[in-house]
């Protein structure tokens, strides 16, 4: 286990907190991973600023705002996911958890097949050195959201 003052050691208590605090349905970086790879496209949501979905973002991640309700998120999204698997992230899972209360029964309602938050949202996927990507491409860089957070994300070795 990690010292809570390793990245890793600091987000693994974000997660604790957050998981203590919602009871949502998860899906790990490692199991989002094991979906994309099998061909499983889930619909995924990234409930981040625009400044930070530029920055970065999961590959296919649709960005969503946080505050956006629940009617407006179905009026924009009932046709893609319908018959789909879903998942919402933000930087560790805070927004994106809140998110997901909010929308997760009118989503089922939708014929969205399961919901999931993403566990230590894009922090965790980029630290298990899973890639993201910007208009360009793929990139090593991630925005931080703040100088406390920032310090979650682990560098990456070049």
């Amino acid at each position: 286990m990690y010292s809570s003052l390793h990245p890793s050691g600091a987000l693994d208590v974000m997660e604790n907190l957050i998981d203590r605090s919602f009871k949502l349905p998860v899906v790990t970086a490692g199991e989002l991973s094991e979906m994309l790879e099998k061909g499983e496209q889930p619909v995924l949501f990234d409930t981040r600023t625009k400044e930070e979905y530029d920055k970065s973002h999961i590959e296919n991640a649709l960005r969503v705002d946080p505050h956006t309700s629940s009617e407006d998120f179905l009026s924009r999204h009932t046709q893609q996911i319908r018959g789909k698997t879903v998942v919402f992230y933000c930087s560790v899972g805070q927004r994106s958890s809140d998110f997901l209360n909010r929308v997760h029964q009118a989503c089922k309602d939708a014929g969205a097949i399961d919901c999931y938050n993403l566990r230590g949202g894009i922090f965790r996927w980029y630290n298990e050195g899973y890639p993201v990507v910007n208009d360009k491409g793929e990139t090593d860089d991630i925005h931080r959201y703040n100088s406390l957070w920032g310090m979650m994300i682990e560098k990456r070795k070049t």
